[in-house]
């Protein structure tokens, strides 16, 4: 280990430090070295500003759910911080090169860190307003039983018909029933038990009735006495009299799936149409969010096209593959923390009150996507500021071997002469920068590569989840957090490692080009092969019946149950055999089991008459594991190139514009690659929806159910022929590639050591 070297601020230290190196005075080892605070903080706020670009991602499906954004809107939230990035980032560039980058940097983030705490917002200032008591009220008052029903000599066929009554039963069952013989019609109190669900109008009393009418429609007799049937249908319509005693009809009307009940079907509907009306308050939220992601993409903007070339201007060119490779692996494990934070709060119920029978895998499930928003926000807040505090001027340092460096927070290859001129000297300065910049052929065609590669990752990335979710079955936390684990993670590995290999191997000129060439063409192959991984989930057999039964799921089992357009919630019987729903299984019963499982009964369509969630049993394991393996290899594999790409890109300019270079690739990026990304992707993945959802103006809303087949082969394929294309740029890139040189000239080991970024052999002089 090299020895301890301190600042000299007189002849007699500087004596003293000759006699005693390695006992620095306590004064001077409290001095702290500021290029070590700059890397510190800027690791930690370039983690927030790649934590929260990925996390958006994952919020974005549940602030549409929660506010009923439609999907028009919710694909701007995606591009909206594009928008704020787009017109700003070139003038950032190249204005913030000319000032001190690190104070920059700290307006930036800070800017990033409000603008985090402001997507929260719409959470706590636009609460979901409760239902119109209204949309209960026309049900309310056709329940209320007339006088004619509490009569005590009302008919079995009156009472059959009452709206709650004839809800449970079948048309040919009331039918039936309504022959049978009463012989005798005194009313009476019967003694039942006590079975209760928070989704069923007195359900122990109609279990009772629905099991005796059950005996009467399968007895042998030739006349048997309905008599206790119609006194069990009497006792439950008096007990109507009581209000509360529809608590069960709101219950199930808001709960997350739906069962064979016209009568609660119907009640959803209006209360669905209902919340249309409300859905006029999404405006505010909406306007909020926009505003706040304008503010984050001006802010993004700082880090990377300022922090890169002011690391780039302080360390050793031999040094900076390795350099480049930890800022590559921060820039990726970002991502991987953004999604464990997803991760972690979609367990959450938006506002920690789920309704009875909804759980985080379920896709009716809001998770409290805001929680980690503010999360990042407070966390990058302190950096910032810390930031913003850097001081004014370029800070002299003593290195290893006594000679004195300097820590260029500004641009160091800009002309003093440049920072003194006028605004139309400066005009005519931004403009001859960038036409600088694109006189190279290298840097035209790397960019154009990294665009294409972008727009094929951007959209990919944002319907993975939704891809995972309906293809294998896979709850919506868990996609997040496998997605941290074994894509991310692999691609932050291989973009260390690839850093590493380019030092190491000193790859310059056509070398470091067809190596960039080779990595993507692998990366490309573990993708095409993802085509192949087929999976029988539930929700892709669900499609499968949809697609075979011509896209309609009524048959004379449920045709009575009003499943017209009701939730996508799977469900099981016993054999495995998938239903969209309990109601389109057939089931007039709903009941709790468990403090969160619901069982259904009396299912008409499915064999042995009962569903439930868990008895949809996933073959999906292989396919899983076969999946992810690709993943993680295909990641590593593309995280390979991320460094030496990168540095591709910085030396095909001239040093005094590589802010300006990153700040336009950054802009041609998010105009060509990120913004249009999800939209292209957008239709594509539309393409192979099956189930839509309804719009409140009647148009498509969100899909429901996807063709899993079509679904795998589009998503797939498309990111194949996007990166297929970017590879002819890499081509050209080749080609052009011996005028290059990555490592900048022939420079000794002993050099490299000495000019390296030694943190514990420099120090600040006052």
């Amino acid at each position: 280990m090299p020895a301890q070297v301190w600042d000299r601020p007189s002849e007699d230290s500087s004596r003293a430090s000759k006699e005693a190196p390695d006992r620095p005075s306590p004064e001077r080892a409290a001095k702290f070295t500021r290029l070590h605070g700059f890397l510190t903080i800027f690791v930690i706020v370039y983690l927030m500003e790649a934590m929260g670009g990925m996390y958006i991602v994952s919020a974005i499906q549940n602030i549409e759910k929660q506010f009923r954004l439609p999907s028009r809107l919710s694909g701007i939230l995606v591009s909206a911080s594009d928008i704020g990035y787009i017109p700003t980032v070139i003038f950032i560039a190249y204005f913030g090169a000319r000032g001190n980058r690190a104070r920059w940097i700290g307006a930036g983030t800070l800017g990033m860190a409000i603008a985090y705490l402001l997507i929260a917002s719409p959470n706590f200032l636009f609460p979901t307003p409760p239902l119109n008591r209204g949309t209960f009220g026309g049900v309310k008052d056709s329940l209320m039983p007339s006088n004619e029903l509490l009569a005590p000599n009302a008919s079995l066929a009156l009472l059959l018909h009452y709206p709650l009554i004839s809800d449970r039963f079948t048309p040919e069952q009331i039918k039936n029933l309504s022959r049978l013989n009463v012989e005798t019609a005194a009313n009476h109190e019967m003694v039942i038990n006590n079975k209760s669900s928070p989704y069923m109008v007195d359900y122990g009393l109609m279990h009772e009735a629905v099991f005796e009418a059950e005996k009467l429609l399968n007895t042998t007799e030739k006349t048997p006495d309905a008599s206790k049937l119609r006194s069990l249908l009497a006792t439950y319509v008096a007990r109507r009299r009581d209000v509360d005693g529809l608590q069960g009809v709101r219950t199930a009307s808001n709960a997350p799936f739906s069962y064979c009940s016209a009568l609660v079907n119907g009640m959803q509907t209006k209360i669905k149409a209902q919340k249309c009306v409300n859905g006029e308050d999404a405006h505010g939220p909406f306007i909020v969010f926009c505003l706040a992601l304008l503010l984050l993409g001006i802010g993004r903007t700082l880090p990377w096209s300022l922090g890169v070339p002011l690391i780039d201007d302080n360390v050793s060119k031999k040094s900076m593959p390795t350099y480049f490779g930890a800022i590559s692996f921060i820039r990726i494990l970002g991502p991987i923390s953004g999604f464990l934070v997803a991760s972690f709060v979609n367990k959450l119920y938006f506002d920690f009150n789920p309704p009875e029978g909804l759980r985080p895998d379920d896709q009716s499930w809001i998770g409290a996507w805001w929680l980690g928003f503010i999360i990042i926000g407070l966390l990058t807040i302190v950096p910032s500021i810390a930031l913003c505090f850097f001081p004014t001027a370029d800070v002299s340092v003593t290195s290893a071997d006594g000679k004195q460096r300097k820590i260029n927070f500004n641009d160091k290859h800009n002309d003093q002469e440049k920072s003194n001129m006028g605004l139309m000297e400066r005009i005519k300065d931004f403009g001859s920068t960038y036409r600088s910049v694109l006189t190279s052929k290298i840097y035209v065609y790397s960019a154009t590569g990294r665009i294409l590669d972008i727009m094929a990752f951007k959209g990919y990335i944002v319907f993975l989840p939704k891809y995972l979710e309906n293809h294998f079955g896979i709850a919506r936390y868990l996609v997040h957090r496998y997605m941290a684990i074994f894509g991310v993670f692999g691609f932050a590995l291989g973009s260390g490692v690839g850093g590493l290999l380019t030092r190491k191997f000193k790859l310059n000129g056509k070398k470091v080009a067809l190596y960039v060439f080779i990595v993507s063409s692998g990366n490309i192959l573990m993708y095409f092969s993802k085509i192949f991984i087929a999976c029988d989930s539930s929700l892709a057999e669900i499609g499968r019946q949809h697609e075979s039964a011509a896209y309609n799921l009524t048959h004379s089992c449920n045709t009575d149950c009003g499943c017209e357009g009701v939730k996508l919630y799977p469900v099981c019987d016993k054999s495995g055999t998938p239903f969209f729903s309990p109601c389109h299984a057939g089931c007039r019963e709903a009941s709790k089991h468990g403090p969160i499982s619901i069982d259904f009964s009396s299912c008409a369509c499915a064999a042995g008459g009962r569903v439930a969630k868990e008895w949809c049993v996933q073959s999906c394991a292989p396919a899983t594991v076969a999946f992810f393996s690709t993943v993680l290899l295909g990641s590593f594999i593309g995280g390979l190139g991320i460094v030496p790409g990168l540095l591709i890109l910085i030396r095909s300019v001239p040093p005094a514009t590589r802010s300006a270079a990153l700040g336009l690739q950054g802009f041609l990026i998010s105009l060509f690659g990120t913004l249009p990304s999800p939209i292209i992707w957008g239709f594509i993945v539309d393409s192979t929806c099956l189930i839509w959802d309804q719009s409140c103006d009647g148009a498509r809303g969100s899909c429901s159910l996807y063709d899993p087949a079509a679904l795998r082969f589009k998503l797939h394929i498309t990111y194949v022929v996007i990166r297929s294309i970017a590879l002819i740029t890499d081509i050209f890139v080749y080609r052009e590639a011996d005028a290059i040189d990555i490592l900048e000239g022939d420079v000794s080991m002993e050099e490299v050591a000495r000019d390296s970024i030694k943190l514990r052999d420099l120090s600040v002089k006052h």
